[in-house]
């Protein structure tokens, strides 16, 4: 696989201690393994080869496969969710979540400070908490394979489109294209908080798929109807 290849795969990351897999794009995996999630949308994920979509274990496998091919990486702890760090733990005063109505027990994953961690043990009135990734220090297995290469400008432009707005409802999004023109339009309370995701798509749309000259973006936004009260 060329650098600025674009393809469809699968995958399914597994923690190897445990031998449990955490993640999979793969429906019936899921299932099986215990780990399928009903508001996860499970289908074969769009990469740009060479982009650093993925981890680097990753990305280099893909430029060594070919199209149908299957392949198995393991990444250290380091090349994935990092190592345990002991300053990523700390102490909190059980009062202080008591304020906040909560009962915290071990296993919680709780907020404090804007961080996500999950409590450790609750004793003398005092919460431990680990900010630490779940998977820090673990060793993680991913396999991996190419479903398609997608060649044809017009399909790669589709599936680009579909990689970065698919959270948008279809009815309100639409993309067309004429000449070297790309117009996206979105519409209603869709347009907000998408600045990241336009600009991935302008970049790797026009670095990557032939034909694309300008990308434009076309927000929507319909007047309310007034409510009127009505006094009796």
């Amino acid at each position: 696989m060329k650098e600025g290849t674009i393809v469809e795969l699968n995958y399914t990351a597994r923690e190897l201690s445990k031998n449990e897999v955490f993640d999979t794009t793969i429906e019936e995996v899921a299932i099986k393994e215990g780990v399928f999630a009903k508001n996860k949308k499970y289908m074969a994920m769009v990469v740009v080869v060479g982009e650093n979509e993925l981890p680097e274990p990753l990305e280099n496998a893909l430029k060594e496969m070919n199209n149908g091919e299957e392949k198995t990486v393991r990444l250290s702890p380091e090349q994935a969710f990092g190592k345990r760090s002991p300053e990523l733990v700390a102490v909190a005063p059980l009062k202080e979540f008591r304020q906040r109505k909560i009962q915290p027990v071990p296993g919680l994953v709780v907020e404090l400070d804007g961080r996500i961690g999950r409590v450790q043990s609750v004793s003398g009135g005092r919460v431990r908490i680990d900010f630490n990734h779940p998977l820090a220090g673990k060793e993680i297995e991913y396999k991996v394979k190419i479903e398609k290469v997608i060649e044809k400008p017009k399909e790669q432009l589709q599936a680009l489109f579909e990689k970065y707005f698919s959270s948008v409802p279809e009815k309100e999004r639409s993309i067309t294209q004429k000449e070297g023109t790309v117009e996206v339009k979105i519409s209603g309370k869709s347009a907000e908080n998408l600045a990241h995701a336009k600009q991935l798509f302008a970049e790797k749309a026009t670095k990557h798929i032939k034909g694309i000259e300008k990308l434009r973006f076309v927000e929507e936004f319909e007047k309310q109807a007034e409510t009127k009260k009505v006094v009796f």
